[in-house]
């Protein structure tokens, strides 16, 4: 499968089985970790994956409310705090997680208020920080659910799926063109196709509670990155939802343009006013040139 494939048959999943994830499963995600692209790869990083009791131990310590959905494994990603680690985190982990898409295993991501309480429900002995949880294994079957995936006005695909699935703001809702709130030409002589797609496959990326935080403006060859703090969020889930939606931006222009693009954490110095909202502000940009 290559990115878009995976990105557009990633679900989450809120109900699994009580079977156990098999050694050669577990030994195929240890391998895809650390195949997974980084933003920097100078920040140190590490997998646990933990079973048997795990679910009972973390509940009403992680998750949404407290729910950690009683899954047979969960994946959980330590890290160095160094600048970036957490939108690091984000991106490394939603690679992972395309990952398992491919590999057939169910996922949800799981929120952490508390890394050295779930440490210690966990027993992990580790001098980094619980950046992120997963949970794994083989999901129980859900109703069928209609899913409108809007690539842009004149491609819009809408499909039954089963499992969790989430509306996604239209790709024009998304992103703007030189200031804010002015509409994309999606034509191939004003935006290449790659990037098109990429954006599309960003907007796909999951997010906490669905609130899609982030926005792009295109403004001198430069994509800017634009992110919104959330009442309901706190700071580290947004920064995971930013990673995640850099991972899908970057791995289809990877794929599409058959070399890797890079990502930089901070506000370009190429650009003008882009008229933002106050609540918004610029987090990343992407040299499209």
């Amino acid at each position: 499968m290559n990115y878009m494939e995976k990105i557009e048959a990633r679900m989450s999943t809120r109900e699994f089985k009580k079977k156990e994830l098999s050694e050669k499963q577990i030994d195929s995600i240890k391998k895809a970790f650390l195949d997974t692209m980084r933003l920097d790869r100078d920040i140190d990083v590490s997998l646990e994956i933990v079973g048997g009791d795990a679910g009972v131990r973390l509940e009403g310590l992680a998750g949404y409310g407290g729910n950690a959905f009683m899954a047979p494994n969960y994946l959980v990603i330590l890290s160095d705090q160094k600048p970036g680690y957490m939108e690091n985190t984000g991106y490394l982990t939603e690679d992972l997680i395309l990952s398992l898409t491919e590999m057939g295993i169910d996922c949800c991501w799981i929120t952490v208020n508390d890394s050295d309480y779930v440490k210690t429900a966990l027993r992990i002995d580790s001098m980094k920080e619980i950046t992120a949880l997963v949970a794994v294994g083989e999901g129980k079957k859900e109703r069928l659910m209609k899913r409108l995936d809007i690539f842009n006005p004149s491609n819009v695909k809408y499909k039954e799926r089963e499992g969790h699935v989430a509306p996604k703001i239209a790709q024009d809702d998304i992103a703007y063109y030189g200031v804010w709130g002015n509409p994309v030409d999606w034509s191939d002589t004003r935006i290449a196709p790659q990037v098109d797609h990429a954006i599309y496959a960003a907007s796909l990326a999951p997010s906490f509670l669905n609130r899609q935080p982030y926005r792009f403006i295109f403004s001198n060859k430069i994509l800017v990155l634009l992110a919104k703090k959330e009442e309901m969020v706190n700071e580290n889930d947004t920064l995971l939802d930013i990673g995640a939606a850099m991972l899908n931006f970057a791995a289809v222009i990877r794929d599409e343009n058959g070399s890797d693009g890079t990502w930089h954490l901070g506000v370009p110095t190429t650009i003008g006013d882009t008229k933002k909202p106050e609540e918004y502000e610029i987090v990343a940009w992407f040299d499209l040139s």
